[in-house]
């Protein structure tokens, strides 16, 4: 009968460890978290800050970047399958 007992008391502790570490270790990552939100929101004002360039001029630097390396691409790969496509290559068969 005492062996019940103390295996039963062995049982309950290791159940209020296990609920009070649970607890701990939320509140702990609430913390972090909440730490993290602050420092993320800190430095923002409540007004919008002014474009530092123009956005059409941007993306018109960025479209004519991409069509020249496209057309650079597109104008190689011509070039080499013309070139492995006009090499005379024969075959011959025999019986």
């Amino acid at each position: 009968m005492p062996h019940r007992l103390r295996e039963s008391e062995s049982n309950n502790i290791k159940r209020r460890q296990l609920i009070w570490l649970s607890v701990a270790s939320s509140a702990l990552i609430i913390m972090v978290w909440i730490f993290y939100i602050e420092r993320t929101f800190t430095g923002l004002s409540a007004e919008p800050a002014a474009p530092q360039t123009d956005s059409v001029s941007v993306f018109k630097t960025g479209l004519s970047t991409i069509s020249e390396t496209i057309t650079t691409g597109l104008v190689n790969s011509y070039l080499y399958f013309h070139t492995v496509a006009s090499e005379g290559k024969t075959f011959t068969i025999t019986k």
